[in-house]
């Protein structure tokens, strides 16, 4: 293996979906990609058509682009794209445009299926990394949920109960200057 593949495998292992693969995993992966070049300002995805390939950015980079037209991402050399579509059926959330020249390897989900279909340990690595990836989502999303019913019993205790400062100036509430009594 050159110095060029095995920069390629350790890509590839610091991804959650393929962690714990090994350099055959890695080089078994590899064979069903495809290596796919975009220039700066390409629609690579567009929201809600179907996720049935991820993406692992390997040079460039690319912007996610949500349905109001605001990036909430910027995806770096390293970051995978589409990787829970080609387990979910979800349709593509965001649009993707690469903002420079950028080269990417792609998998599609055909392809990734026979694969594990044919290597029962990889599959197995795959479908536990999946339960793990999806596992955090839903405790990242708890705790979000968490905090913001926090926040609306708090707002709903000071709108409920009057007495309560809430211009955060120090005083007590009422604008009436107090030292003119």
């Amino acid at each position: 293996m050159n110095e060029k593949q095995y920069q390629l495998v350790k890509v590839i292992q610091k991804i959650e979906l393929f962690r714990d693969f090994d350099a055959s995993d890695v080089q078994r992966l590899l064979r069903v990609c495809k290596f796919r070049s975009y220039v700066e300002g390409d629609h690579i995805y567009t929201q809600g058509e179907a996720s049935n390939e991820m993406l692992i950015l390997l040079k460039g980079t690319l912007r996610v682009v949500g349905g109001s037209g605001e990036e909430l991402a910027r995806i770096l050399p390293g970051m995978p794209i589409g990787e829970m579509g080609l387990f979910t059926g979800q349709p593509r959330s965001a649009d993707i445009f690469a903002t420079d020249n950028s080269t990417a390897i792609v998998l599609r989900g055909a392809e990734l299926k026979v694969l594990l279909s044919g290597a029962i340990d990889m599959h197995i690595k795959v479908l536990n990394n999946v339960i793990a990836i999806l596992a955090q989502r839903v405790t990242d999303a708890n705790r979000l949920s968490e905090t913001q019913v926090r926040l609306i019993k708090q707002l709903q205790k000071q709108t409920d109960d009057p007495d309560d400062d809430i211009d955060d100036d120090g005083d007590d509430g009422d604008d009436d200057d107090d030292a003119q009594e």
